[in-house]
């Protein structure tokens, strides 16, 4: 079983390939930028193999929160509006970034939801569940990563808004990727990461190249028959959803 999902970049290069939204929300160093993003036609719940169809192709995984509607897709949406919150993995052909203002390849078909009970609240409630989405595998050559999102690091990004607009852009979508939002969710998003990319012309594109060679380089992606195993849990503690994706040798 898949679902439909509408997959939020909100990085600053505009890419070529996305539908760019008019909502905001901040991104470092002091910037804001507009979100974009596409539909994944087939994203899937709780597990998923994928397998490389270019000799470079680097698999990476971003900790991302997802959102779903157990009243079904709403007319109207407001900070009382019912969600269930999940996580999600979203998977990245890093290499297919590079040299390019396409988007699409390096994601599609690499994104799984996580599988289990979620946080049932209100897009006005996400940021105070106390909720943790968590990845955890063996990089190829880093050595243990750990991505990290927290449903706080969802604060002031324009999350009714996005999720407004995003209902009101495309159709029969089943639920929403809020994107990789949080320093630690993501290789791209670590902080001295981005200041070293943004030496020195800070040009969007400019600096996704520099961010996406570098992390190439440090060999941060999922080695070939590795497993990339996403947890969420409630303020409690409690386990509301697992993922896993797995790049087969």
């Amino acid at each position: 079983m898949t679902n439909r999902v509408w997959i939020t970049d909100g990085s600053l290069p505009v890419f070529s390939d996305t539908t760019r939204l008019l909502t905001s929300h901040p991104v470092p160093p002091g910037l804001s930028t507009r979100y974009e993003g596409f539909v994944d036609p087939a994203v899937a719940r709780g597990s998923l193999d994928v397998r490389r169809e270019q000799p470079d192709d680097a698999l990476f995984v971003e900790a991302e929160w997802y959102v779903e509607f157990p009243d079904g897709v709403p007319e109207e949406v407001s900070r009382s509006t019912p969600v269930l919150l999940q996580g999600l993995i979203e998977g990245k052909w890093m290499n297919r970034l590079l040299g390019t203002k396409r988007w699409q390849p390096a994601s599609v078909g690499n994104n799984v939801i996580a599988a289990g009970s979620g946080i049932a609240t209100t897009l006005g409630g996400l940021v105070d569940t106390g909720a943790e989405a968590r990845i955890a595998y063996t990089s190829e050559r880093g050595g243990e990563q750990v991505f990290l999102t927290r449903a706080a690091d969802l604060r002031d990004h324009n999350i009714v808004a996005l999720v407004r607009e995003v209902l009101a852009t495309v159709e029969g979508i089943e639920g929403i990727d809020l994107g990789a939002i949080g320093e630690e969710s993501a290789v791209v998003n670590e902080k001295r990461r981005i200041k070293e990319a943004t030496r020195p012309f800070p040009l969007p594109h400019a600096v996704k190249e520099r961010l996406v060679t570098r992390a190439l380089a440090d060999g941060l992606g999922v080695p070939p028959g590795g497993e990339a195993t996403m947890t969420v849990t409630a303020a409690d503690g409690a386990v509301v959803g697992t993922a896993s994706l797995c790049l087969l040798d």
